[in-house]
């Protein structure tokens, strides 16, 4: 830049002259990187504009690692997160934001209910946290329904239930598990043995299946050990 004061009288112009830098001014970038996240868990936002250093409106819902953008959910509720590219040669500093919404983790809730069951027959599971829905390990051992918890008996053996409450928000689905035994029906075989018998004698009847024990009906006309 030159400053001249014309001369007069013969006089030459007067001159002096002061240089000026102009600066660009600085960018922010365009933002971007997963907006959800759960308490506990990370997310990373990240800016096309590199220089720049992050910070968060609230950090007891969400804190950001200023220089790497990593984003850790602290409490449900939802953060801005500013990027800010610092301003040189007169120029202010630059800032882009975008939120982040933090979610509580979801619960599976304690799970109940007799865990013992023949086959043929039902059992049920519950669970205090409402919501889930219910898998079985190995259907062909006992099945499940998804949304009532009623097990049926398949085959003898253990089989595995799941309840499963599905995350939203960036959390992660929460899960618990219960164990059901299924049992065979017992069976009391064929009967046989002479069915007539006189007053004071004895007849005998037996069973093709063992271990297993006699009663009458009617003992003031038939006893039986």
């Amino acid at each position: 830049m030159t400053y001249t004061v014309v001369g007069t009288g013969g006089c030459p112009d007067a001159t002096a002259t002061r240089d000026v830098t102009v600066t660009a001014a600085p960018i922010a970038g365009t933002l971007s990187g997963t907006q959800n996240v759960c308490v506990g868990l990370t997310t990373t936002f990240s800016s096309t504009q590199t220089g720049g250093s992050w910070s968060s409106s609230n950090t007891s819902i969400a804190t950001i690692n200023s220089s790497t953008g990593v984003i850790t959910g602290v409490a449900a509720g939802t953060a801005t997160m500013t990027y800010t590219v610092t301003g040189t040669g007169g120029c202010p500093n630059a800032t882009a934001t975008r939120d982040v919404t933090v979610t509580a983790a979801v619960v599976s809730g304690t799970l109940s209910g007799t865990q013992n069951v023949c086959v043929g027959l039902t059992t049920t599971f519950s669970s205090t946290q409402t919501g889930g829905a219910w898998s079985s390990s190995n259907t062909s051992i006992a099945t499940i329904n998804g949304s009532t918890g009623v097990i049926t008996g398949v085959a003898a053996g253990t089989a595995t239930m799941t309840y499963t409450v599905t995350g939203t928000g960036g959390c992660p689905n929460a899960t618990a598990t219960r164990t059901v035994t299924v049992t065979a029906a017992p069976v009391s075989g064929t009967l046989s043995g002479t069915q007539n018998v006189c007053v004071g004698l004895t007849t005998t009847f037996s069973s093709t299946q063992t271990g297993g024990t006699w009663s009458s009906s009617n003992t003031a006309i038939a006893t039986i050990n």
